[in-house]
């Protein structure tokens, strides 16, 4: 079992970048900088972007680049997990992202940490990755698979890129429960999915992209807070996200957030998973 569900027709690379290109000052609003879950520990009432870093930290940790080594970010987002790696790590790092505006929110961001020369971003697709094969030592991947309809495909262009022996950390969401036709246009729609997989299939995934399965983590109770977080935060910033967007999506934001939040909370789980290229292969 694979792609346990998929929306059809597949969304393409162009229309996930100009969702996030639309979404950006509500994704600003509800994650802040870092632009993915955070990790809490048991009985941690920790910040929400306290428990954000705590996870880029734990992927750096995984991943653990040397510094002379060269990193591919799939899906970077704003570009600060990338920063924090090379600022933590001396590594160097390419971000790819589909959105032009997280390109040149990235890009800023790196230039004003004093990094435009070790953590550089552009503009491509994940499904079709413009770099020549073996440039990479490592690569990550943070909650960007979901938007793909074929993960296969994306690691495969993944392995093709990574150095022999390469390794890939990856962090995505899983359908613990199957979700209905309503349920699933909730997520298409609202957060542009595009295909979950169950928490069971997702090591012969990784195998049948030409990958080793090192590891993979359920830290779906350790991340879970995060949807707290966000409803919180758009609590916070409605107003503002009103002037932003008009009263009509502020409204209807606020109808719909809380289904998607209780969505993620009862029906889907969160891996992070520790791959590798084979050397040899």
């Amino acid at each position: 079992m694979e792609e346990d569900q998929r929306v059809t027709p597949y969304p393409s690379g162009e229309s996930v970048g100009a969702f996030y290109d639309q979404m950006s000052a509500f994704f600003a609003s509800v994650f802040g900088e870092h632009l993915h879950f955070g990790l809490w520990d048991q009985d941690d009432d920790s910040l929400m972007e306290t428990a954000q870093v705590r996870l880029t930290d734990r992927l750096i940790d995984l991943l653990n680049p040397r510094s002379d080594e060269y990193v591919l970010d799939v899906g970077c987002g704003t570009g600060h997990p990338a920063i924090r790696l090379a600022q933590r790590t001396g590594a160097s790092v390419l971000g790819v992202s589909v959105s032009s505006s997280q390109v040149a929110g990235a890009t800023a961001a790196s230039n004003s940490a004093g990094l435009s020369t070790r953590a550089e971003f552009v503009q491509a697709d994940a499904m079709k990755l413009p770099h020549e094969a073996g440039t990479f030592d490592a690569a990550w991947a943070i909650e960007m698979l979901f938007h793909v309809p074929d993960r296969r495909h994306v690691l495969r262009e993944i392995r093709r890129t990574l150095k022999p022996g390469g390794r890939l950390v990856l962090t995505d969401f899983v359908m613990l429960e199957p979700l209905t036709g309503q349920e699933w246009e909730l997520l298409a729609q609202g957060f542009a999915f595009s295909s979950l997989i169950h928490p069971d299939s997702y090591a012969d995934v990784i195998t049948r992209a030409g990958l080793e399965v090192v590891q993979v983590h359920d830290v779906t109770a350790h991340t879970r807070a995060t949807t707290r977080g966000i409803a919180a935060r758009f609590e916070r910033d409605k107003e503002q996200l009103a002037a932003v967007y008009g009263t009509e999506f502020a409204a209807q934001m606020e109808l719909l957030l809380p289904l998607c939040l209780s969505l993620v909370t009862d029906k889907i789980g969160y891996v992070i998973a520790e791959a590798r290229r084979p050397h040899g292969a």
